[in-house]
């Protein structure tokens, strides 16, 4: 939304007034959130479906799970192989490919010109804090 006849920190102001809202709505839907699971209850892990006249409540219980990769090391040998619960994921190094745009321009040109590497614009951010009152 475009008006003309704004200034700099006319629309700086709005985007401080948006932001307050966007947190309050959110902390108001978190609230109503939590309310409805004292409510209705949840598991641990899994999904309830609750038919509530009209609506349908879908309250799903998440469990996050972490693994100390020094502790399983000193383990992993007396677990079988075919059951180890660990994946090795391949990802992209972004520190390394800068440094090869950077320093290495022949080898970051093989992998952008083979298409092995695509690098598109990510969303833009903005940062505003008032100053003054």
């Amino acid at each position: 939304m475009t008006i003309k006849n704004r200034t700099l920190d006319d629309v700086a102001a709005d985007l401080m007034v948006a932001r307050s809202l966007e947190k309050s709505a959110t902390e108001q839907r978190i609230a109503i959130e939590e309310e409805l699971i004292s409510l209705l209850g949840a598991k641990a892990e899994g999904a309830d479906t609750h038919n509530i006249g009209p609506y349908k409540v879908v309250i799903t219980g998440k469990l996050n799970r972490k693994l100390d990769l020094k502790r399983y090391d000193q383990v992993v040998d007396r677990i079988p192989e075919a059951l180890r619960p660990v994946k090795i994921k391949r990802e992209l190094d972004v520190s390394g490919i800068k440094y090869l745009a950077n320093n290495e321009p022949d080898i970051y040109a093989l992998l952008a010109h083979s298409g092995a590497l695509t690098v598109e614009p990510a969303k833009t951010s903005v940062t505003i804090i008032r100053t003054e009152d």
